[in-house]
């Protein structure tokens, strides 16, 4: 008989392989995704049982080849698809989708992704393994706690309906503690900014809406959430549906495409919205949106299926009234990746990027989790020590801080905060001072070129296990307006290169942090440099090409037009040139400015105003950008944008 695990895997298998079973000649490829943590050893054996019985390898009657290979680390791409071309049933089994090559994706004739476990494979499992059955909706809740658990609870020996009380009695356990972590609510938040104010005007709209006062028409339907990893999205969304009374329903591109093929995806799509219909009103949170990809993209491998995916989801999201009562949130770190349709009115109202906490949210939401840890005599040093955490970091911290202490058998202190507190090195002065130049260079060839500052920031510390890199300082601006012409990219060009220059002619040269990665200087002005000249029709031809505002895309296209490198070439050398003589010709300014900045670390746009007013340094409009400066600017939309 064999163990409740191995029967589980048993009947996955089946499912997934079974058009495969009366056909003993036919050579496929079947690629099995198992992203539930335990499972992948077992869907290994099962897949050799169902092929072969206990061999590694060996021959099906009639005389297949068959090989059952689980991928534990990642493999060179091309040794896979050497894999892949031989002439036999071959079963891949990864534990990570990301490390699946397309090809062996997209060409597989099974490819499936396991992260949640099908109910009916579960009351298989256990009648096979007990021979005893359990109800459809039993099997539904033994599906959704974690594997080790109920694996454990339904013991040999045992009777399956004792297994299920204790299963029942943790699950308990669990919600009540979870209810006591989770059920925080909107105004318990905080670092959320214009989030919260949206969602807190949206819980007033839908009491309004409950009483009969306004139509759902009046209520906005749908909010796109964007921003790093470990910024509380989805904590937000939790907040939002407990502040609103309402239910929320999970959903993502992942969950979906686990269901199968491509029209058991959509169905579970419409599912979901199915199911937040029928309790609206209700929030569905769709978590990392840009993974449908967008189809303007046509050099995609799966252009087709992706159009197709898109198209569906779009047709959930259509029409206030076919979903009425149901508030959509998408949650991305990727808003440039999404297919522009999903953002039009009526589907996505409103963009709202999440910034890491400021000082005071960041006190407020360790006051959250340990209300009588932080002394206000120390609120300064804990201000500066947590600097770029996020909240899910500082959530970690408390949570860290608490175990110190009950390993001291004693309640949390502040010193327990301060030893879990990430290592961080102090910015020595001589570098700060550089960096201030940096920064401060940006800020005044954007003024030059009538952009508006809106905080300018140095950091004089860095965390040294920080996950997203060095963060040492930036430049947020207004947004350029609708209207951009071929000035305002030139202009856009000369604030990226703006760092660089002002190193170079303040310094004496720049250092390597402008260049190397995607949000870097350099890479940026490229960037931008390529629409010019390849997508937008600004540059010296008005022959472009086709293509979405993408990095890789654009990186393709100088690959493959070497005048179009050129030209890149030619533009950012130019722009270079530029930018040093508007930097040179304000570098009293500069120098000012950043002495000023290296003591405060932050000033908002009004505050480097009045500086430089007293200061009596004036930014003259850099000639070629004086007519454009000129433009009424009462169209410019909230939305920031940030130099680095």
């Amino acid at each position: 008989m064999p163990t409740l695990k191995h029967a589980l895997a048993l009947c996955i298998v089946n499912r997934l392989l079974r058009p495969f079973s009366d056909q003993p000649d036919a050579k496929f490829l079947a690629t099995i995704v198992v992203a539930i943590e335990g499972l992948a050893d077992a869907i290994e054996a099962a897949c050799e049982v169902f092929l072969h019985g206990n061999a590694k390898t060996g021959n099906f009657p009639g005389g297949r080849n068959a090989v059952v290979e689980q991928i534990t680390e990642p493999k060179k791409q091309r040794a896979l698809l050497a894999r892949a071309q031989e002439p036999k049933a071959l079963v891949l089994i990864f534990r990570d989708a990301k490390q699946v090559p397309y090809q062996i994706r997209e060409f597989a004739d099974v490819y499936h992704v396991i992260d949640e476990l099908d109910p009916r494979m579960v009351k298989a499992a256990i009648y096979q393994t007990f021979a005893s059955e359990v109800s459809l909706s039993d099997a539904q809740f033994i599906a959704k706690q974690p594997l080790d658990d109920w694996l454990v609870a339904f013991r040999s020996g045992r009777p399956v309906e004792r297994s299920l009380r204790l299963l029942r009695g943790m699950d308990e356990k669990r919600q009540a503690a979870a209810r006591r972590t989770m059920s925080i609510r909107l105004e318990e938040l905080h670092g959320y900014g214009e989030a919260r104010q949206w969602g807190l005007e949206l819980a007033r709209d839908l009491v309004r809406y409950r009483r009969g006062e306004i139509a759902w028409t009046d209520v906005e339907p749908g909010l796109l959430l964007s921003g790093p990893t470990g910024l509380g999205k989805t904590r937000f969304a939790q907040a939002l549906a407990t502040t609103c009374g309402v239910p929320l329903i999970h959903g993502s591109y992942a969950r979906w495409q686990s269901a199968g093929h491509q029209g058991e995806m959509l169905a579970a799509m419409r599912e979901a919205f199915e199911m937040a219909k029928a309790a609206a009103p209700a929030i569905l949170l769709v978590d990392e949106l840009d993974s449908f990809g967008s189809r303007a993209n046509e050099d995609s491998h799966s252009r087709t299926y992706t159009r197709q995916v898109v198209n569906g989801f779009l047709e959930c999201l259509d029409g206030a009234a076919e979903r009425t009562g149901v508030i959509v949130i998408g949650t991305t770190n990727h808003p440039d990746m999404i297919d522009p349709a999903i953002l039009r009115p009526g589907r996505f109202d409103r963009h709202i990027a999440i910034m890491l906490p400021d000082a005071r949210a960041r006190l407020a939401i360790l006051r959250h989790y340990l209300p009588t840890v932080i002394p206000s005599s120390q609120e300064t040093r804990f201000i500066e020590e947590t600097e770029g955490m996020s909240g899910a970091e500082l959530e970690q911290l408390a949570r860290e801080s608490r175990r110190r202490a009950r390993g001291l058998n004693r309640a949390v202190v502040s010193d327990d905060m301060l030893a879990c507190l990430p290592e961080t090195r102090i910015v020595p002065p001589d570098r700060l001072a550089i960096l201030s130049i940096h920064e401060v260079g940006h800020a005044i060839v954007a003024l030059a070129v009538g952009r508006t500052i809106e905080t300018i920031r140095i950091a004089d510390r860095y965390r040294v296990s920080s996950s997203r890199g060095l963060d040492l300082g930036s430049v947020r601006l207004e947004h350029a307006g609708l209207r951009r012409t071929a000035r305002s990219y030139h202009g856009e060009i000369c604030v990226a290169l703006a760092g660089m220059a002002a190193e170079i002619e303040l310094v004496g040269d720049h250092g390597d942090g402008v260049s190397g990665y995607p949000n870097s200087d350099i890479n940026k002005a490229t960037y931008l440099a390529t629409l010019v000249e390849g997508v937008l029709g600004f540059g010296e031809t008005l022959v472009v090409e086709h293509s979405p505002f993408d990095y890789d895309e654009l990186s393709r296209l100088r690959q493959r037009s070497p005048h179009l490198w050129t030209r890149v070439d030619r533009l950012l050398a130019s722009r270079m040139r530029e930018t040093r003589r508007i930097v040179a010709e304000n570098r009293a300014a500069i120098e000012a400015l950043a002495a000023e900045l290296t003591v405060r670390k932050t000033m908002t746009g009004t505050e480097v105003s009045e500086f430089l007013k007293s200061a009596s340094h004036v930014v003259a409009a850099a000639t070629e950008f004086a007519e454009e400066n000129r433009n009424d600017t009462s169209t410019r939309q909230p939305r920031l944008e940030r130099a680095n």
